[in-house]
């Protein structure tokens, strides 16, 4: 009784912990004078330089997606299937960058990629590399679960048992078991690329508008505007998050 009775204190306390802040800044960005307004966001909206931010971010997202899933998802899925205990090696190397600041991580491709044939500091090229990078943790954690969740490597040896061709098993046997993990770990990795500044910063120097660089800006000159478009990049996450949880309960209802 006392346990069940402490844990709904922590947890009321951990919800009044993270409403308050989230409820000041709402109030804050809606602040128009004497009175509250949609003037903020009505206005930020209406902003092209935000069109032009958002845009900038869903490319660069989408494409660290696309690397992501082809430089990470074929060989975590090979190790796990024929050499299990590479796995456990590749999510330790995959944890470096997870304690790594963004400084460190930007500072050391604006060092590496200032010279031919990849002179590609002050550009955006660099941004979906040492994006999928800094995310590799969170999406390789996801695949490997996935793979662990479904013993994917039962369904490997009953297909090849049966006589499918590698192509024919990895098509309508491997693809839909790692579907799930694979859209997990893009949801977090495209989380990540929409908010990350450090990195944004320092290997295009703020020339490439992002939502992030954009937000910098904006709070620096109007407070009220940038609260509301923290506002509009929280619920980003949100939606983010709240979409790989009904994949989840999905998938979970499947198996």
């Amino acid at each position: 009784m006392l346990r069940k009775s402490l844990t709904k204190i922590v947890l009321i306390l951990f919800g009044l912990e993270m409403f308050i802040p989230l409820l000041g800044l709402s109030v804050f960005s809606l602040k128009s004078g004497s009175h509250l307004s949609l003037n903020s966001y009505s206005g930020l909206l209406m902003d092209p330089t935000f069109h032009q931010a958002l845009l900038h971010s869903l490319v660069i997202s989408l494409i660290t997606i696309l690397l992501s899933i082809v430089l990470f998802t074929p060989p975590v899925w090979y190790a796990y299937m024929h050499y299990p205990a590479i796995v456990r090696i590749i999510e330790g190397i995959s944890f470096i960058p997870f304690v790594l600041p963004g400084v460190v991580l930007g500072l050391g491709y604006v060092q590496f990629f200032s010279n031919p044939p990849f002179a590609w500091s002050g550009t955006p090229n660099l941004l979906p590399f040492a994006f999928a990078l800094m995310g590799m943790p969170f999406y390789l954690q996801a695949v490997i679960n996935r793979l662990h969740l479904v013993d994917a490597k039962t369904y490997h040896e009953a297909s090849q048992s049966l006589g499918a061709s590698p192509f024919r098993s990895w098509m309508q046997v491997h693809m839909p078991l790692l579907r799930p993990g694979v859209l997990n770990g893009a949801i977090l990795i495209f989380s990540i690329s929409m908010g990350e500044f450090a990195i944004t910063q320092l290997t295009t120097g703020g020339s490439y508008m992002t939502l992030a660089i954009y937000l910098q800006v904006l709070f620096q000159n109007n407070p009220v505007q940038g609260s509301a478009m923290a506002i509009i990049a929280l619920f980003i996450a949100i939606l983010a998050v709240f979409i790989s949880f009904i994949t989840v309960a999905r998938e979970r209802k499947e198996v």
